[in-house]
């Protein structure tokens, strides 16, 4: 009886011993198939998006020169390891962030400009974007005022900062050159890309206006505005 006892405690002991076993590969298993997952999602679209969204909140917090690459991970929840995966350090995260949150729907309406009817009033299309990039980027607008004062002191930056600001005006320049041809209004009494800087400057310090004094700005003051250069600019003209 005894004997039976102690083999069956034998078994019982080796089996217990099995179980915790079996639960020790199980759980290196998960671990393993848990690290795959998170760096499978490091390498993946979702992760760009979340660093990229990450960047723009410590940027907006802390300013462009104090942030940093560690911060913006952390925040993003990834290693430093994923946003270099990504993105090659801070500056790329910048320049990605103004071409897809504030370039890519400028070069959209500019291309809407060029090719919409001439029915199409314009003035309003412009209020839309100007009241959606307030609402649904404030951070990037702000990161891209910041951009604009370091670059007056960084000349990379400024060298950049020129490229970027010569290919949207001048894509902006040919939009409005094609938009009176389609209106059949004459030609403009100044250089089209000339134009293209005065539009640029009112979008830019009424921008600046509303992010110091949140409401001050009506939405619909943008196109009023683009609505009058365009006005008089027709009026010189036709003399």
């Amino acid at each position: 009886m005894a004997a039976g006892q102690t083999t069956g405690s034998r078994e019982t002991g080796g089996s217990a011993q099995a179980r915790r076993s079996t639960r020790r590969r199980t759980a290196r298993s998960g671990d393993r198939l848990d690290q795959r997952s998170r760096a499978a999602r490091a390498e993946g679209r979702e992760a760009r998006e979340e660093l990229l969204a990450a960047a723009v909140r410590v940027f907006a917090r802390r300013g462009y020169r104090d942030a940093g690459v560690d911060e913006i991970a952390a925040e993003a929840g990834y290693s430093k390891g994923a946003l270099y995966w990504h993105f090659s350090g801070k500056e790329e995260l910048l320049t990605t962030l103004l071409e897809e949150r504030i370039d890519a729907p400028m070069r959209e309406l500019v291309a809407l400009l060029e090719s919409a009817s001439p029915d199409r009033d314009m003035s309003v299309e412009a209020t839309s974007e100007f009241a959606r990039q307030l609402r649904e980027q404030p951070e990037a607008l702000l990161l891209e005022r910041e951009y604009w004062t370091l670059a007056i002191r960084d000349p990379v930056l400024r060298a950049r900062y020129i490229e970027r600001e010569t290919q949207l005006r001048l894509a902006l320049a040919a939009a409005m050159e094609s938009r009176a041809r389609h209106l059949g209004t004459p030609d403009l009494p100044m250089p089209a890309e000339e134009a293209a800087r005065i539009v640029l400057g009112i979008i830019g310090g009424l921008t600046v206006d509303e992010l110091i004094e949140p409401g001050s700005v009506r939405p619909e003051l943008v196109g009023e505005a683009l609505a009058t250069v365009y006005a008089g600019l027709v009026a010189r003209a036709r003399g």
